[in-house]
């Protein structure tokens, strides 16, 4: 037993003094003169991300996938060999796998019932707020169950009064709207006049002509009305498909084409939005889905599935 933890105590010591994968990238990137906000806008991670991997803050025995992911970006952006970088990851792993063993038993018996009172405690807490959530909702129904019931006996009658009343009085506007062609009618009462003197006639000709200048008038102004078409909507050119994003909050995004093309990518604000042709299929991240509205082929694009702060990855169709 005693030769068992002389060996792990060894192992440890001897992983303690290699330099954390961490470590050795911060080095590389104060030598390079780059702060932490530079690297975390190139690699395009929060710089709290930044911080924990220089602090050597990894989760668990077995760091997790997407963690080796920012490793490997980092190392590359400062110009160290990924495999390196991991490899010290792998040592610091096994060093405290070896570690564990040599734990007392007592001091592990006392944290288990430690733990232990804590989840009970924890679930009777949340037996509490279950219970007194349940009866504010059921009380909360009841009176919005009653409150709709009365809501609709007292506006019901009145609602169908005032529908009855706007009825008639558009019925009264119609029965009594005017009639056009008006002034062509006049114009033909006064041709239709008896033949009086030659004075009179030309009387009857000098205001019978600002009255047709009148009507040639009413005719030219009502003609742009008629020849008004509505707005046509851009075309999408041929062999392209049309994508378009609008954005209620910032969100990161990239989007790439069939050919592998990237399309748009960056941060996007609230109010921003984007307009894309180009050949499907369509490879999209979105590092806010719950922030976008999506249309593809002028037909919306569902994503209410993906979970809120999480990144989405898809491609259309």
């Amino acid at each position: 037993m005693s030769t068992e933890q002389n060996n792990a105590t060894e192992q440890v010591h001897q992983a303690q003094d290699v330099e954390l994968a961490g470590t050795i990238l911060k080095q590389k990137r104060e030598a390079l003169g780059l702060t932490q906000k530079q690297i975390a806008d190139r690699l395009r991670l929060r710089v709290a991300i930044i911080q924990k991997i220089e602090s050597n803050d990894f989760d668990g025995e077995q760091v997790a996938t997407f963690t080796r992911g920012y490793l490997r970006s980092y190392a590359k952006a400062v110009g160290i060999d990924e495999q390196e970088v991991l490899g010290t990851i792998e040592n610091h792993s096994a060093a405290q796998h070896h570690e564990q063993p040599m734990q007392s038993f007592s001091k592990k018996t006392n944290k288990e019932k430690h733990d232990s009172r804590i989840m009970k405690l924890t679930w009777g807490i949340f037996i509490v707020i279950i219970g007194i959530s349940s009866v504010w909702w059921l009380q909360n129904q009841q009176k919005d169950t009653l409150s709709e019931i009365a809501d609709t006996s007292s506006n019901d009658p009145a609602f169908a009064v005032e529908e009855t009343a706007s009825e008639k009085v558009a019925a009264l506007e119609t029965e009594l709207a005017p009639e056009p062609e008006v002034k062509t009618l006049d114009v033909s009462a006064i041709v239709e006049t008896p033949a009086q003197p030659e004075v009179e006639a030309q009387d009857v000709v000098e205001d019978t002509a600002p009255a047709e200048a009148e009507a040639a008038v009413v005719v030219e102004e009502s003609e742009p009305a008629v020849v008004e078409e509505a707005p046509v909507a851009p075309e999408v050119p041929a062999g392209l498909t049309n994508l378009t994003l609008s954005f209620s909050g910032d969100c990161w995004i990239q989007v790439k084409d069939a050919d592998g093309k990237t399309v748009s990518t960056g941060i996007k604000k609230a109010g921003d939005s984007v307009d894309l042709n180009g050949k499907a299929p369509f490879k999209i991240i979105l590092g806010a889905p719950e922030k976008v509205s999506m249309t593809f082929a002028s037909e919306p694009v569902d994503l209410s599935g993906y979970t809120s702060g999480k990144v989405a990855r898809f491609t259309l169709p």
